[in-house]
């Protein structure tokens, strides 16, 4: 657990460092947006129907502090239900997170002219769920919620599909998993930001 530790503060130490660096070199490009230009909205929503029952909606809000390097916040809301073999249940999950976003490769079609636009980016993320003990926290027999807290790294690819608007796709590796996780590693999700 003291190795994970120093991993992911040698990994937020060098990221922090590379973000500075690049804030700094394009200041200048940026002048002329006002701030409201730099905000934006988006999110992920999912539904799978069946056997086990998942919707997920997942709103967040945030703001380009460049053109490469954005910042925001969010909610998570989910039902699951699995209509199980042996013990049938449902549940909620909710909660929120703060993330930062920085794309390296703004257009991988300049160098290679295919007209791709497509960019790739890095993102952290600090998120704060509550589950259900009776379902998350072994040995499964307590009632209520806690919490769980997980930092969360990895990238994507975005696409845009317009002046402000774009499709990630994300793929995540959670930091602190383990028997409480909600989820495991590696984490895919697939949204929209505009």
């Amino acid at each position: 657990m003291y190795r994970q530790r120093n991993k992911a503060f040698l990994f937020f130490t060098i990221l922090s460092l590379f973000l500075v660096f690049n804030i700094h070199a394009q200041r200048n490009e940026d002048e002329n947006l006002r701030p409201i230009d730099r905000i934006f909205f988006g999110g992920n929503f999912s539904m799978m129907f069946g056997h086990i029952t998942n919707v997920e909606i997942s709103p967040l809000v945030g703001y380009h502090i460049t053109p490469r390097l954005s910042a925001g916040t969010g909610l998570r809301f989910e039902y699951y239900r699995d209509k199980g073999f042996y013990y049938p249940y449902q549940t909620t999950i909710y909660g929120g997170n703060i993330f930062s976003r920085y794309i390296i490769i703004n257009n991988l079609g300049e160098g290679i002219n295919f007209g791709l636009n497509t960019g790739i980016f890095t993102q952290v993320e600090y998120e704060v769920l509550s589950l259900e003990r009776e379902y998350f926290d072994p040995p499964y027999t307590a009632d209520g919620r806690f919490l769980v807290h997980s930092v969360l790294v990895g990238g994507g690819i975005i696409q845009p599909f317009g002046r402000r608007s774009a499709l990630l796709l994300t793929i995540l590796y959670n930091l602190n998993e383990n028997a409480r996780s909600p989820y495991s590693n590696p984490i895919f999700r697939l949204g929209v930001i505009f």
